[in-house]
């Protein structure tokens, strides 16, 4: 349980106050110092859990510090005005490295491994918001290629994971990678991230209310129909199933795709969406399947009866046993 003192109480406010100067910055510099505030208000925050190891918070360190300096080196050589080409092209990488989509990934499966689930929502939520505004200030064209990688591979390396922390991180990949396919229109790419954060804030609250890290763990629970019911609408609405919000706000991305002719992008979308419900259908199925859980010898038998079954059982198996020694 993650409970609030002064200490937490300050660096969530820090952050989210560099969060806001990203989000309400009208030029590249004043954007990149938000990022940073907000970055190292984060890293403290991770310190404060008890499970966070120090290897996965310097790693973290120094991802962010590497797509900080080369957004920021972009910057300065942008603003003297030499190769343009390249300096867009190190605004995106950076980006998407801060980001965590595909092929700049693995970062975020080895940091949401070793801290807490309640900072885990603001890694996966929160902390996306500063290097999306800079996505959509940058418009760029080079992005179809980093999505379609990040489509095939959250949705391929889903079905091959146990642990529902990289669960939940190759999914944020994946609805990150739907954001940015439609983050030249804003409108469209906040209505999902609203939703998206919602069904995942739902999806890890109930999650750290059963106290479960891996998909085994489902079947072998003693909790009520009403829990498994809330676990089931939020992993279904998260997949993108009809007619939960997940599907009302993927299919309004397609439908913007499709008006701007992206076809191949809406074929590769739809066929790994069917991936990514398979994944989720199978957790729904290993949490719902057993309603209960009891041990059979904990049943409350008449002793007569059970004394006569059991003198039934050791004369048969002796007859037996004498039929064969003669």
């Amino acid at each position: 349980m993650f409970f609030i003192n002064s200490t937490k109480f300050m660096l969530i406010n820090s952050m989210m106050i560099g969060v806001i100067i990203s989000i309400c910055s009208n030029n590249w510099i004043s954007l990149w110092i938000g990022m940073e505030i907000s970055m190292l208000s984060f890293i403290p925050l991770m310190m404060s859990s008890k499970i966070t190891s120090s290897q996965s918070m310097i790693q973290y360190f120094i991802i962010q510090s590497l797509a900080s300096t080369m957004f920021l080196y972009s910057i300065i050589t942008m603003l003297i005005g030499v190769n343009m080409m390249m300096n867009e092209m190190l605004m995106v990488i950076s980006m998407l490295i801060k980001i965590g989509i595909a092929p700049f990934h693995n970062w975020v499966l080895i940091v949401i491994e070793s801290i807490e689930y309640f900072v885990m929502i603001f890694l996966l939520t929160v902390m996306k918001l500063p290097p999306l505004t800079a996505m959509y200030q940058i418009s760029s064209s080079m992005l179809m290629t980093p999505m379609m990688i990040s489509f095939i591979m959250s949705s391929i390396s889903s079905l091959n994971q146990s642990s529902l922390r990289k669960m939940l991180g190759f999914s944020s990949i994946y609805n990150m990678t739907l954001i940015i396919s439609s983050i030249s229109t804003m409108k469209i790419s906040l209505i999902f991230m609203l939703i998206y954060s919602t069904n995942m804030i739902f999806l890890i609250m109930t999650i750290e209310s059963m106290k479960i890290n891996f998909i085994n763990q489902f079947v072998f629970n003693e909790f009520t129909l009403w829990v498994k019911m809330n676990l089931w609408i939020n992993m279904l609405s998260m997949a993108g199933f009809p007619p939960l919000m997940g599907f009302i706000s993927k299919m309004i991305i397609i439908q913007k795709l499709i008006s701007f002719n992206e076809i191949l992008l809406v074929s590769l979308i739809m066929l790994t969406s069917l991936l990514i419900l398979m994944f989720y259908t199978r957790l729904v199925f290993s949490s719902m399947m057993i309603s209960n859980t009891f041990k059979k010898w904990t049943l409350n038998f008449n002793k007569p009866f059970h004394f006569i079954m059991i003198s039934n059982l050791f004369i048969t198996f002796s007859l037996l046993a004498m039929n064969c020694m003669l």
